[in-house]
């Protein structure tokens, strides 16, 4: 069994059930594997050959959890079965000289459904699991509250999975005016008795600070455990029960390529990842190091260009930034919660790795140094686009290719387009979002005379005849006719936003 250790250094070793469960190891750092499993170029070739169910069933086992194979297959059948739209759950489509694996086919549309309908079923195994150990112990049962800080996707995605779950309690923290007008929407009409959405008045950084707070607030952990049986855990992309279920697609990606004839076995392959807080891309880099043929993992930022400037320069710097705002908000994050991860798989030095964490929070800068920076360099490149930019590019891919990108994958088109050159490669590029969750920018990108006032149920309707793919699906059109469940608003303060927290889990 693989177990699971701190990226600060705390000695403690978990399960994969106990690291999903406190989200957070001991010491404020991040969860990471005691060893990266890597699987022989004859298993590779049986593995990436299967349909999507069996490829992350066959992922889960090569990290040796502690759950059962016949409790991986029945949750991983559930969470990607007739809830997606496509039966081959992220289909491979090609548009161009790039290859787009389609990630927004689940029940919210986006790249976190994989997932966040996944970990939550994980998540109930693990309770269960825990909680049997401690009946027999002569304790009681534990109660938990899922902390989400979200840019706009994750929010919706894990609302959705862990809706309704016995004993388990969800609250999502999102920026005011920081998501697009149908995420919000999607948030604050979300069903279920055990789920609660709540407005900062800030921006991502600043929820992801509360949801960091409220962990690191020992006495407050006490309280509601002293008092309620309960205890905090995160599905945000800090959970190593995240990062698992997106290594995934990055084999199944792979082994259709092979299928289709595009590539041979055994040749790499370079992918763009649309990146905010690291996890997705570092993803990639776990499913390299587990052996799978990867030339580039490409980073495609937006304006808020921090990760592509470190990845170029290693210096993370945050001292002259403010966040920009974009027609891609789910990128819109100065403080990458996944660097930590990744900074510790370049080093496995924890007391480095500590260091540059409190630089980064004191100094709001820190530089890895150019040994490092080569290292990363061999495998990494990057590449950013800008506002305007990234309109022309949806304006260009719609018109040339038929084909409608959401503001997030356009930046990863067009990074791409800048990269191609530079390499023999075939090029994956991943789509995080389906188009219609950003339809204003969409349309306005390709409309010069966009009616800026039309709601986004009428743009859908008007857009509906005239894209072919992806094409829209009716839940989009449902979303504005739910009734609103949600709307509280409160400063970026941690007092205020515990005290909303306790009557939510009285």
């Amino acid at each position: 069994m693989i177990r699971y250790k701190s990226t600060r250094g705390d000695k403690k070793l978990v399960s994969f059930s106990e690291s999903i469960l406190k989200g957070i190891a001991y010491d404020g750092g991040l969860f990471v594997p005691e060893k990266i499993p890597l699987i022989p170029p004859r298993l590779l070739k049986i593995i990436i050959s299967q349909p999507y169910n069996k490829v992350a069933l066959e992922i889960f086992k090569v990290f040796e959890t502690d759950f059962g194979e016949d409790q991986l297959k029945k949750a991983i059948n559930e969470a990607y079965g007739k809830n997606f739209d496509s039966k081959d759950i992220s289909p491979l489509v090609q548009i161009g000289d790039f290859f787009v694996l389609e990630l927004f086919h689940g029940p919210t549309y986006a790249f976190k459904d994989l997932a966040l309908q996944l970990m939550p079923r994980l998540f109930r195994m693990a309770v269960d699991k825990d909680n049997r150990l401690r009946i027999k112990q002569g304790l009681k049962p534990l109660k938990h509250l899922i902390l989400v800080a979200t840019s706009g996707d994750t929010g919706k995605a894990a609302l959705e999975g862990y809706k309704d779950l016995k004993d388990i309690k969800i609250v999502v923290l999102y920026p005011k005016g920081g998501v697009s007008p149908l995420q919000e929407k999607a948030m604050l009409t979300q069903t279920g008795n055990n789920v609660m959405v709540v407005g900062i008045k800030g921006n991502f950084d600043d929820c992801q600070f509360l949801v960091k707070k409220i962990f690191a607030d020992k006495g407050y952990n006490r309280k509601i455990y002293e008092t309620k049986s309960t205890v905090l855990s995160s599905a945000n992309s800090i959970n190593w029960g995240r990062i698992i279920p997106q290594i995934v697609y990055y084999f199944y990606a792979y082994g259709q390529l092979v299928k289709k004839k595009v590539i041979r076995f055994g040749h790499k392959t370079d992918f763009v990842i649309p990146t905010g807080n690291f996890g997705n891309i570092l993803a990639g880099f776990y499913a390299y190091k587990m052996g799978l043929p990867v030339g580039k993992l490409i980073c495609a930022s937006n304006a808020n260009n921090v990760l592509s400037e470190f990845l170029e320069s290693g210096v993370y710097r945050i001292d002259d930034r403010s966040l920009v705002k974009t027609p891609s908000p789910s990128m819109d994050i100065l403080i990458a919660s996944n660097i930590e991860r990744f900074l510790y798989e370049i080093t496995k030095d924890p007391k480095q790795v500590g260091s540059w964490t409190k630089q980064l929070k004191e100094k709001k800068r820190f530089g890895i140094g150019n040994k490092n920076l080569k290292k990363i360099a061999r495998l990494f490149s990057n590449g950013w686009k800008n506002n305007e930019q990234t309109l022309k590019i949806i304006k260009d891919v719609y018109i040339n290719f038929g084909y409608l990108p959401d503001p997030h994958t356009a930046v990863a088109l067009g990074v791409a387009d800048n990269y191609k050159k530079r390499s023999k490669n075939k090029v994956v590029v991943l789509s995080t979002a389906h188009w219609a969750k950003f339809v204003k920018d969409v349309y306005a990108a390709i409309f010069k005379n966009a009616n800026k006032n039309m709601d986004e149920k009428g743009l859908i309707k008007k857009m509906a005849g005239a894209v072919n793919q992806p094409k829209i699906p009716s839940a989009f059109t449902e979303i504005f006719s739910r009734k609103k469940k949600f709307d509280t608003t409160v400063d970026a303060n941690t007092d205020t936003t515990i005290r909303v927290i306790d009557k939510f889990i009285l």
